[in-house]
């Protein structure tokens, strides 16, 4: 069965002009260092304390003034008719809420991101008193927008929450693309003056340190109509997770523009800019990746991440999704060298990162077997040529075409698996990186999945250090059997891969979740119901990075709870599935970066599969 779309996006759309991407706007400054090219051929930037950033994260609201005097405004209305409903004017008050998210209505602060339009990438701490908005050099905050009136709109703190009032603007003031005369702002409302486009952000989403030893680092977290980021400092370095559904566009062009240009603005926010280093993007099927990796290209120039190209509709019913990684303003140095679209390697605090995206490897054959001997190839090639081998990965994807098909007699995952076991035969994972007395037979996290079409990508994170404090360790889940010692029931090879891979560096510990499903011991569980199987998935992975499985695993204090994931993806296999997939997902997960798209999983009976990356830090024990 091949992935499907899944969902609907019912929300008002802009029906704007959809530009092809021409390369990111250029920071107002730049503050990383470029070297020439270095190890096989590359670039080569290093981020300092002050980092590459396009303007200072968390301005307050004394910016600078613009020197610019009021021009004429120009209608940002495009082509609708006098009888569009986006242009009633409404004369009450419209509480638009974000549903199941209640007011804290004791806050009297906040931030303004903008989003889209000249001043992209800003951010704006509001105080007590509110704001006034407009592209007057009078105004709190001053955009340099032709299509904002001088005096566009005010942001108040009321009693009853946060107010947004128009002051008879020429374009209007848009909440969630309804013009409105006043509206409350919750958490993650987004609003558009002219051409700007904002969100507000309520205090909660930057969370306090963990209390207690066990839990997660504090991480910053953000999720709302099509954008989610999360920020944890590990090891010294800010991690930027970003996932980006398109809010506006009909092509895949404009489509693509706006989910780039919303992981440029988190990562901008937050010191990230130009240091994205890996990337997934999520299209309905292969026919459009050659496109797609056109418009990346042009829009990264030199700084273009490992980019995966992976044919699974996003659930959205949009054309494309992105999930990206980058890395942000910190104490110590990273240095990123580029080898192209296919490697990149962020070194810093003694490691070196490999992130790994080779390209699908012609064997001119589609049987899963060649195609996973190919794929193994060339991904043994693609690091020795930066002196990395295969035991160092630590983590792998495996984008399967119809994965559950028949092949010669069998499925196409289990020849996947024999592949993969011939592969990985002899390797000696994570050697001199294991506790002394840990068993040798060990092996990267992994997700294996199905994909549209019949062919196959390979994806993989491996790790090089000498430090020898730094510890990579193999999880198992108590409630499930190790995938590698499935019966023959499973297939002649049984999957070879962990349930985890934690990385312990210190008191801090990044954990790599691989795909998990429903199932315990290795029988699936809740057959036919997908919100059960996505409950079951959850518990199972509560379990697996619980303080109490990491004591066992020989790594006390580093264990976490779901709140310790920064970043989520979930396969959904059937189209009507996914509201009640999604539900259950935010309401364990809270607020998250997460991609949701469709996907046949190993198993025919298994409906949902779910993996992240948690963090965590051991507390020194109190005096």
């Amino acid at each position: 069965m091949a992935a499907r779309p899944c969902g609907f996006d019912s929300r008002p759309r802009h029906p704007e002009a959809e530009p092809v991407p021409t390369g990111r706007p250029p920071p107002a400054a730049r503050g990383d260092g470029v070297f020439p090219p270095g190890g096989i051929g590359g670039r080569v930037i290093i981020v300092g304390k002050s980092g590459p950033a396009s303007g200072p994260p968390g301005t307050t609201l004394t910016p600078k003034r613009s020197d610019t005097p009021g021009r004429a405004e120009k209608s940002a209305s495009g082509n609708r008719g006098k009888g569009d409903p986006l242009q009633k004017r409404f004369s009450e008050t419209i509480p638009l809420s974000i549903p199941g998210k209640a007011k804290d209505l004791s806050r009297r602060n906040g931030k303004l991101l903008l989003l889209s339009g000249p001043q992209q990438g800003r951010e704006f701490t509001l105080n007590r008193d509110g704001c006034r908005i407009g592209s007057g050099p009078a105004n709190d905050v001053v955009l340099d927008d032709p299509t904002v009136s001088r005096r566009h709109c005010e942001i108040r703190f009321t009693p009853e929450g946060c107010l947004i009032r128009d002051l008879g603007s020429t374009n209007g003031t848009f909440v969630h693309g309804v013009r409105v005369s006043e509206a409350f702002l919750d958490h993650g409302t987004e609003f558009r003056l002219g051409k700007t486009v904002f969100v507000f952000r309520s205090p909660k989403d930057a969370g306090p340190p963990p209390a207690v030893p066990g839990a997660s680092l504090p991480i910053q977290k953000f999720s709302s109509h099509g954008i989610g980021y999360s920020v944890a400092e590990w090891n010294g370095v800010r991690h930027v997770f970003a996932a980006a559904v398109p809010r506006r566009g009909t092509t895949l062009a404009g489509q693509a523009d706006d989910a780039l240009r919303i992981i440029e603005t988190v990562n901008s926010v937050h010191g990230a800019h130009g240091t994205i280093v890996q990337q997934s993007v999520f299209v309905p099927d292969p026919s459009r990746i050659d496109e797609c990796r056109r418009i990346i290209r042009r829009f990264y120039g030199p700084d273009l991440p490992a980019t995966t190209y992976i044919a699974q509709p996003p659930c959205e019913e949009k054309r494309i999704a992105i999930e990206a990684l980058g890395l942000g303003t910190s104490p110590r140095d990273v240095k990123i060298e580029r080898l192209g679209e296919h490697l990149v390697i962020a070194r810093h605090g003694g490691m070196a990162w490999a992130y790994a995206a080779p390209a699908a490897p012609p064997t001119g054959s589609d049987r899963a077997y060649d195609q996973g001997i190919a794929a193994f190839r060339q991904l043994r090639q693609l690091l020795g040529g930066v002196s990395l081998r295969l035991h160092q990965v630590i983590r792998t994807w495996l984008y399967l075409g119809g994965i559950v098909a028949e092949e010669e007699g069998t499925q196409r995952y289990r020849e996947l698996n024999r592949a993969r076991a011939e592969a990985y035969a002899g390797v000696p994972f994570f050697r001199d990186r294991l506790p002394k007395g840990h068993p040798a037979e060990v092996y990267p996290a992994s997700t294996g999945i199905g994909t549209e079409g019949r062919g196959l990508v390979l994806s993989a994170i491996a790790l090089g250090t000498d430090r020898p404090d730094v510890l990579i360790l193999p999880l198992e889940n108590p409630r499930q059997t190790s995938a590698y010692r499935y019966d023959a029931r499973y297939g002649p090879q049984s999957p070879k891969f962990s349930r985890a891979v934690a990385v312990a560096c210190g008191p801090d510990a990044l954990i790599l979740i691989s795909g998990t499903a429903s199932i315990t011991r290795s029988e699936t569980r809740h057959p036919g119901d997908a919100r059960a199987q996505t409950r079951e998935t959850l518990d199972n992975i509560e379990a697996l990075i619980s303080e109490e499985n990491l004591s066992r695993h020989g790594l006390p204090g580093r264990g976490t709870t779901l709140g310790g994931i920064a970043l989520a993806r979930v396969y959904v296999k059937r189209k009507e599935d996914y509201p009640r997939v999604r539900a259950v997902c935010e309401e364990r997960l809270g607020e998250l970066p997460t991609v949701y798209a469709a996907a046949d999983v190993c198993r025919p009976d298994l409906l949902v599969e779910i993996e992240g990356i948690a963090f965590s830090r051991s507390l020194p024990p109190p005096r």
